[in-house]
């Protein structure tokens, strides 16, 4: 602990079960953003349409909108530990059998759409309970800290997965990027066998009883600290956390590019998420001043990226757009984790995953859209100006407070 009485920046990497989890977490998701491009690349190779590639990014998400509040009860109801290890499971044989059809020649856009759609639903459970296990790993007081960390897990691999997938689609083809993803997920489960059960903080499970779904939904509205940064990343994920389309997009269609240049600048974002994490995790956030900072941030970061006339203009202003991304997307976690008792962790950061991720299936296939009738451009200037007006709106609430 600092002087303050605030965890220093890298505190809860001194818990043992902790450490395990984040390095198994991340190379678990190094293979993961290689498949991501991958896919992308994939159906941008096969229709050269942006809506079908918003098509296939709204389908992994769309279990998380339609599911994710019983997933929440699920994830409340099991040991998290348990439950994470079978997802592990069923995600590697998925990503090795997908890699098998594909190298035979089998594959058309459906066949991606079928993925999708089979990742989605191990997704909708996977997210509310990898969120849910980190009260178990550091307890209350380190959990803001671990919540930062554990949000550079996926700017790190970005800056890796997409880098090496570029370099194996343009050398040894698609196939081996979900070989890969595979083999990565033997490691989390090697993680998650090794962690020290008797350490583990306890969180009291839900009982079988009806209403536990209701339950969920009832906090939620009976506590306006949660529910706030609820509607927020509903709000942003919907029209702004779009990167898997976006990005591909207007490398394809705006600078007529390559997969390897597509790598590159969400490689590059990258560094920037990273920088944000780290940033975060060495700080107590206010959940309303440091949330509308943030957000500013974010929307202006989101705007000037709209605005950049080469691909290596918006290869380097993805950077600092990338710290705001991270810096928005902790600050938000960790107000809702910090404002959820934690018998209700698994059911609230369900509802928190589907604002997130559950948006992705509309807004994916509206800037899909967007991009096709007007410019791939578009859709990180409409992203910046959700954020902003949130940012308003947020500090109009704490005015009327």
């Amino acid at each position: 602990m600092s002087a303050a009485g605030t965890p220093r920046r890298f505190a809860a990497f001194g818990n043992r079960n902790f450490r395990l989890f984040f390095i198994g977490q991340t190379i678990s998701s190094v293979g993961s953003w290689a498949q991501t491009l991958a896919v992308a690349w994939l159906v941008l190779d096969i229709t050269n349409r942006s809506d079908q590639l918003g098509i296939a990014v709204a389908l992994q998400f769309l279990p998380m909108l339609l599911l994710g509040a019983q997933a929440g009860v699920v994830a409340d109801r099991i040991d998290n530990r348990t439950l994470l290890i079978a997802t592990s499971t069923v995600s590697g044989l998925l990503a090795l059998s997908f890699g098998v059809v594909l190298a035979a020649g089998h594959v058309t856009i459906w066949w991606v759409y079928a993925l999708a759609t089979m990742l989605g639903l191990v997704l909708a459970v996977e997210r509310p309970t990898m969120q849910a296990i980190l009260f178990q790993l550091v307890g209350p007081q380190m959990l803001s800290n671990a919540v930062a960390a554990n949000g550079t897990i996926a700017a790190a691999s970005r800056l890796i997965g997409p880098a090496i997938a570029g370099a194996l689609i343009a050398t040894v083809g698609v196939p081996v990027c979900f070989y890969l993803n595979a083999a990565s997920y033997l490691v989390v489960i090697a993680a998650l066998l090794a962690l020290r059960t008797h350490e583990l903080v306890i969180r009291p499970l839900a009982g079988r009883a009806k209403g536990k779904l209701r339950e969920g939904f009832a906090y939620v509205r009976s506590h306006p600290d949660v529910a706030r940064p609820l509607l927020v990343m509903a709000v942003v994920g919907t029209v702004a956390l779009n990167f898997g389309t976006t990005f591909p997009s207007i490398v394809h269609f705006g600078f007529h590019l390559g997969p390897g240049s597509v790598g590159t600048v969400m490689s590059v974002s990258a560094i920037g998420s990273i920088l944000g994490g780290v940033y975060i995790a060495g700080r107590q956030p206010d959940p309303h001043r440091t949330l509308t900072i943030v957000l500013v941030g974010f929307g202006t970061g989101l705007i000037a990226l709209s605005l950049m006339p080469g691909y290596w203009w918006f290869v380097a202003m993805s950077i600092p757009m990338g710290f705001a991304s991270a810096a928005f997307q902790s600050v938000n976690t960790v107000a809702v984790q910090r404002a959820t008792e934690p018998a209700m962790q698994g059911r609230v950061m369900a509802l928190h995953q589907m604002a997130w991720f559950g948006s992705t299936p509309i807004g994916a296939v509206l800037m899909g859209w967007v991009i096709r009738i007007s410019s791939p451009r578009v859709p990180f200037a409409l992203g910046g100006l959700s954020a902003l007006v949130c940012a308003v709106a947020l500090v109009g609430r704490r005015r009327q407070r």
